[in-house]
């Protein structure tokens, strides 16, 4: 039997003023928030495709146990 800890985080979007999107995320009682580095999070000027990968990595993290306790866009 798994006994799989919950990890709970909270999710932002960050929009430069260029029309770049940036996803952010930070565990929860943490300070600082820490960029998305993967392929598609970082600094993209394509709204469709980032949001796209941002269902993606949510849908991921649900697989892998962490919660999603706040999302800011």
């Amino acid at each position: 039997m798994s006994t799989q800890q919950q990890i709970d985080i909270e999710v932002r979007v960050d929009s430069h003023p260029s029309g770049r999107l940036t996803l952010k995320e930070r565990n929860i009682g943490e300070l600082m928030w820490s960029d998305v580095a993967d392929q598609g999070l970082l600094g993209n000027l394509n709204h469709v495709s980032f949001y796209r990968q941002v269902a993606r990595r949510l849908a991921n993290h649900a697989q892998k146990g962490i919660q999603v306790v706040n999302y800011n866009d």
